[in-house]
């Protein structure tokens, strides 16, 4: 029957399909070429949550530092030091913004008279901020950092035999309030909001690197990730720039990775030519930080503009958040494990090739100090990546990649192909009619790359990952409806089994064209390090679920069998649109709704609704004892349902090939799913479907030998075996 839906008076749009396969085939095995190359992690060490670690262990931080270059760890991550870095560090200074200070009556008092003087003379501006210390070291430290980094008329020092004041120009932009009081009256009524002045943004301002630190991490055997602050855009200029590009020789560090702070590259808009020749001077790599949901990157301006003038010498960094610090002896674990699964699903799955590394911790403020956990942990995860051919070691980078607009367009023809079949397959067509329309769409279909690039791969994807599903959706309901019709079959376990096995496999095939177009259509650089984002996978999974109800309407119909057309017509839709619901439907709808939303929602990771903490074991163990993790909603629920519809095909069981379908179009739309984790490298997205197609044989198996045994046993409660 497989011949009579593809293939009749459909021979010039198989061959579309073909040509596009083909293509594809191409272009996959070029990026999986590319995927290959890129099999070096690095890991860099948060310098301050190890100063933390230390305090709070027995050993100090060059001996933590040691430690972890034996693990595995390459360098330390330092950040500039700051107003707000040191006050953390309980150095003696004191830092307040002006309109603060200006509201104590005796300000004038604590300050110098220098100070005083000049602000009484001068426009008085609240949005300023003032430190104050009585360290010479330090003030020689902060003057230095000031006048390295920033013009003049940015800040003023004032000094006494015991005092250094800094004065420095702050905006509105720059201060910070606490979140606002509601005042109410004596009927608890609001009556206005109170908004204190709390802080600058002015704290973070860079005043250039600790020397001691520099020389700590050094002498432990690491080497310096030095990390500018740039939450401050209006004091960066090229003078500040300049002087942070100096402190690299300086140092005598040698250049890495450059990892960006604040919503904005470092330098941009004016001087990001600056940070782009150094960086293509020195082999930096830009640390593309994956955003806490796991999809993209941290949004910086300028951050894809300078990443494609670099020639996408990037990588993507996964920064350990503080709540998976705190994963210890979680999901019933002894210890880190499952620390370490999410560091292994990071470099595994999502092409992450820089891990910020921070430590454990048992809650909010206690650090594991356990070395011996630390060491298993690296141990643990060197053995299993090693498993993907992966080591630790400068971070590698993916081989720039781009697709052709010829293979857009071979892929764009092949992709209208099955669309074309799957329209024909649904809809009573006039045959010069259906002939016009794939004449007018050829040509169609090859100027969209020409007129919007860009969009032209993201229109043929989102269509492929819809088409080719729902084509093996038809093709089910046309072998339902040839088994339905035939009232001689005997549905036996084995020959079940057998035609489920079929089924199935021709059912993978067709929707694995989808697959394959995505994932090659999608194979740029800029997809694989989830610079841009594939944005059809909710509707890629919702429409072939409606266009299964519409296929199997047509096919078999809804109360009366259809024996003749497998066509949809007005007739059908109105025979749905006039039913009698009953109260039971009403309820069964309602529950398929809410298993559907359950369904869209987990798909990703920007939703509230995630797994449970059973499914969370029962997927460590799977990565545990696997190459590649099967999808569970494929191998335990939709693919072992095509076995239980072949057994409801060969018993002519209606309802039960309906409800069947429905549970396998998810598996089949999961199939283009995997795929459209363009992050996760082809060679795993493979894997796991032939995982899943492996094991979902097997408990399609045994859910039809159950299905069956139950089947038996209710008949022999009833009693209607002793009377055959």
């Amino acid at each position: 029957m497989m011949g009579c839906v593809f293939m009749k008076n459909n021979r010039v749009l198989a061959i579309l399909v073909l040509i596009g396969v083909l293509a594809s085939l191409v272009l996959s095995i070029n990026r999986i070429k590319i995927e290959a190359e890129n099999k070096v992690v690095d890991i860099t060490l948060d310098f301050n949550e190890m100063v933390k670690l230390s305090e709070q262990s027995e050993e100090d931080l060059s001996w933590w530092f040691r430690k972890f270059k034996e693990w595995g760890a390459s360098s330390v991550t330092l950040n500039e030091e700051t107003f707000e870095g040191m006050i953390e560090e309980s150095k003696p200074i004191k830092v307040k913004v002006l309109g603060n200070v200006l509201k104590d009556i005796n300000w004038k008092e604590e300050y110098p008279q220098e100070l005083v003087d000049y602000l009484e003379e001068n426009k008085i501006d609240k949005y300023d901020i003032i430190g104050i210390t009585n360290s010479e070291a330090l003030y020689k430290f902060i003057e230095k950092g000031l006048k390295e980094r920033y013009s003049e008329n940015k800040y003023k020092i004032f000094k006494t035999e015991k005092q250094f004041v800094f004065l420095l120009d702050g905006t509105e932009k720059d201060v910070l309030y606490s979140k606002g009081v509601i005042l109410v009256d004596n009927n608890n009524k609001a009556y206005s909001e109170k908004k204190e002045l709390e802080s600058s943004k002015l704290m973070r301002l860079g005043l250039g690197y600790d020397e001691e630190k520099v020389q700590l991490i050094k002498d432990s055997g690491l080497e310096v990730v030095l990390r500018p602050y740039n939450y401050n855009p209006s004091w960066i200029d090229e003078k500040y720039l300049e002087a942070n590009f100096k402190e690299y020789d300086n140092y005598g560090i040698d250049p890495k990775y450059m990892i960006f702070t604040g919503e904005q590259v470092l330098g941009y808009p004016e001087n990001i030519n600056m940070v782009r020749d150094f960086m293509i001077e020195n082999h930096m790599k830009v640390g593309l930080i994956e955003t806490g949901v796991q999809r993209g990157h941290i949004e910086q301006k300028g951050i894809d503009g300078l990443v494609g003038a670099l020639d996408y010498n990037a990588v993507r960094l996964f920064s350990m958040a503080p709540y998976i610090q705190e994963r210890y002896k979680f999901y019933n674990y002894e210890g880190a494990e499952e620390i370490e699964n999410t560091l292994y699903r990071a470099v595994t799955e999502r092409n992450i090739r820089l891990i910020y590394f921070r430590p454990f911790k048992q809650d909010k403020n206690t650090y594991v100090t356990d070395y011996k956990e630390y060491e298993r942990t690296f141990d643990s995860f060197k053995e299993r990546i090693a498993e993907h051919k992966m080591v630790l070691g400068e971070a590698s980078t993916m081989k720039s990649n781009y697709i052709g607009i010829v293979y857009k367009i071979l892929m764009g023809l092949g992709v209208f192909g099955g669309g074309m079949i799957l329209l024909g397959a649904m809809f009573t067509i006039n045959s010069k009619l259906y002939k016009l329309m794939t004449i007018l769409g050829i040509p169609f279909v090859i100027i969209i790359p020409f007129i919007v690039p860009n969009f032209s791969v993201k229109l043929y994807s989102v269509a492929a990952a819809i088409i080719f599903p729902s084509l093996s959706m038809t093709y089910l309901v046309d072998e339902m409806k040839s088994y339905y019709l035939n009232k001689d079959n005997n549905g036996t376990i084995i020959k079940s089994i057998i035609l489920g096995i079929k089924i199935l496999l021709v059912m993978v095939l067709i929707s694995s064209i989808g697959a394959l177009f995505v994932a090659s259509l999608l194979s740029s650089t800029d997809y694989l390090l989830e610079m841009d984002v594939f944005r059809g996978v909710k509707i890629a999974q919702l429409i072939p679920i409606l266009i299964y109800l519409l296929i199997f309407l047509g096919y078999l119909g809804y109360k009366s069998d259809k024996s003749k057309d497998n066509k949809i017509s007005i007739s059908d839709v109105k025979e749905i649109l006039f039913i009698d619901i009953k109260l039971i439907s009403v309820i069964a709808g309602a529950i398929i709704l809410a298993i559907g939303y359950i369904y869209i929602a987990r798909t990703g990771h920007e939703t509230n609704v995630q797994p449970s903490n059973f499914e969370m074991i029962g997927r460590n163990f799977l990565e545990l004892k696997l190459i590649a993790r099967p999808r569970i909603k494929e191998f335990i629920f939709a693919f072992p349902a095509v076995i239980v519809a072949a057994y409801m095909m060969l018993n002519r069981k209606k309802l039960g090939m309906f409800l069947s379908g429905m549970v396998i179009v998810i598996g089949q739309t999961s199939i283009v799913n995997t795929f459209s984790h363009l992050r996760t490298p082809m060679y795993l997205s493979i894997i796991r479907t032939i995982y899943g197609v492996l094991f979902g044989t097997i408990l399609g198996i045994i859910y039809i030998a159950l299905l069956v045994l139950g089947l038996k046993l209710g008949k022999t409660l009833r009693g209607e075996l002793f009377n055959e």
